[in-house]
């Protein structure tokens, strides 16, 4: 955890609690604009021998307490900050910004403010040879032309707790809509007690609701992929403790992967509302309340306290086909992807690599691909070659992709010359590290056929080709391998894929294979889904078309 101090609030039954000095609980009476002073109770910065060599940056908020119907403005605002006390205790060093500092006493000015206003007045560690723990108080006061002057202060120690939690093993074989338990548990590997106690931040990703089952934490009425736990339980360097009861986690019918998990935070100190609104957790448990207790200080580390889940569902990807239908020397749209028809939903969005799968288009022979373009965007390869000279395409499919879901793009493919039996094929393959379970791997391939009709094309529609491709009848130049009854290269492919409910049918026959998608870096949370989405995967670059 950082050494930076951030407001701290807890919520508490029936109401959210600010605990950063200078807050209140309740609503403005007045129409006239209400000071805040949003800044930590308590603030634990670097010793001199840990953390940057300039220190952390101090961060504070002025603020105003809203009126319903209207909207406040503070005017002619005047901030002091007053950090002597610090002096022989912490090194002081002022920031650029709107402060202007004299004896450690910084003034900050504002014509108005109407919001959150944020104030980073100077640079903080703590000075050679002070003990931890030691440390001094940081004193604010805050007036305005038209509002009520407010104080408040900040107490500031030298080191800090380290807060780390148990690393948990992953949930496997998982029934779809059952529940699963894990234990929270936090050790402090730092110097300094965490006095106030802890607070823990809860969550499932989605697709895994959290139990509400506790009457000292706090859930959202609208979802239940998060929650909020505090205690004051104080918790002493090299000391642990765990929940009294395993939280409860269920996994929704069409859940295969997953994760549950939690953060642990120091009452006072850290701020978990920093991207929360805490108003929307207004729902407590109506069980017997959560306690913590000793637990042994083994098995923890920093960035634990989670756990992937699997569970046993499976999904059917299926090729979505189209028929090259038109004259030779025309260049025509055939719209080609794959369909999850469930019943289990890939969300991947959590899991490093990319994408939850590939599907992969090798035209007909006598025909070119000459664009794959992404929809409603400059650009016209929305896939990459599955090797160089290779006639295959590659497309990734989005990181989430539901069940009923279809992912699919158009791909302009020109009608060369006529080739009796001539077809070219769609092949959809999930990831190595998170399978589909596919109960039915017969329909992840579908032909792709040709139909001559008419004469010679001679409008000289679509004459460009695909850079750097085989002419007709060219084979795939990178060596095959047999996985699954179904031959493939060995490469690794990236591309990408736009997502469409439109045109298209399904396979009914073909085989199957797997390859290992392309592994990427982490990447957030929350990927969107929907039938009209569309992820822009890159590939490999033009030079790859």
């Amino acid at each position: 955890m950082g050494h930076r101090g951030t407001t701290a609030r807890v919520v508490t039954a029936g109401a959210v609690l600010a605990l950063a000095t200078g807050l209140g609980t309740g609503p403005a009476l007045a129409v006239d604009p209400t000071l805040l002073i949003q800044a930590p109770a308590r603030y634990y910065t670097f010793a001199a021998d840990q953390g940057p060599q300039g220190g952390s940056l101090f961060l504070l908020h002025l603020n105003l307490e809203r009126v319903e119907g209207e909207e406040p403005l503070a005017k002619d605002v005047k901030l002091t900050i007053d950090a002597s006390d610090l002096l022989g205790k912490a090194d002081v060093r002022p920031a650029n910004g709107d402060c202007t500092a004299k004896d450690l006493v910084f003034t900050c000015t504002y014509s108005s403010i109407d919001g959150k206003t944020s104030v980073q007045p100077f640079y903080l560690r703590g000075a050679k040879d002070v003990k931890p723990g030691f440390g001094g108080t940081v004193r604010y006061s805050a007036t305005a032309s038209n509002a009520p002057a407010v104080k408040a202060e900040t107490k500031v120690f030298v080191d800090r707790p380290d807060l780390v939690e148990r690393k948990h093993a992953p949930l496997n074989d998982v029934a779809p809509g059952s529940t699963v338990e894990l234990t929270p548990a936090v050790a402090n590997h730092g110097r300094l007690p965490a006095e106030k106690g802890v607070g823990f931040k809860l969550y499932g990703s989605d697709g895994v609701r959290i139990a509400r089952e506790h009457s000292n934490c706090h859930y959202k009425s609208w979802a239940d992929t998060s929650a909020y736990c505090v205690f004051d339980t104080p918790l002493e360097p090299g000391a642990a403790l765990e929940f009294s009861k395993p939280l409860r986690y269920t996994a929704a019918e069409d859940l295969m992967y997953g994760s549950v998990g939690y953060h642990a935070w120091v009452n006072g100190a850290d701020d978990p509302w920093e991207n929360e609104q805490p108003g929307e957790y207004d729902r407590t448990g109506d069980g017997a309340p959560l306690t913590l207790k000793k637990a042994e200080d083994t098995g923890f580390q920093g960035y634990g306290g989670h756990a992937d889940v699997t569970t046993t569902q499976h999904a059917d990807y299926q090729a979505v086909t189209g028929t090259v239908k038109g004259k030779v020397g025309q260049t025509v749209p055939v719209t080609l992807g794959a369909r999850n028809a469930g019943p289990g939903s890939m969300d991947l969005s959590d899991a490093s690599g990319h994408g939850a799968g590939t599907y992969e288009v090798t035209p007909p022979r006598g025909t070119t691909i000459t664009s794959i373009p992404f929809p409603g965007e400059d650009d016209d390869w929305a896939c990459s070659r599955r090797s160089a000279g290779s006639r295959t395409y590659v497309c990734n499919l989005d990181d989430t992709f539901g069940t009923g879901e279809q992912e699919s793009l158009v791909f302009n493919i020109r009608i060369d010359k006529k080739v009796k039996g001539a077809e070219g094929k769609v092949v959809v393959r999930d990831r190595d590290d998170h399978p589909t379970r596919d109960p039915r791997p017969e329909n992840d391939t579908a032909a792709v056929p040709v139909k001559i009709t008419g004469g010679k094309d001679t409008g000289g529609t679509g004459t460009g080709g695909a850079t750097g491709g085989r002419g007709e009848g060219g084979g795939d130049s990178s060596g095959p391998r047999t996985h699954g009854g179904t031959s493939e290269t060995g490469s690794t492919t990236t591309g990408g894929s736009g997502t469409t409910t439109s045109g298209g049918s399904l396979a009914s026959t073909g085989a199957r294979g797997v390859t290992l998608a392309a592994v990427g870096s982490l990447v957030a949370l929350g990927a969107g889904v929907g039938a009209l989405l569309f992820a822009r995967r890159r590939g490999n670059g033009s030079g790859t078309h």
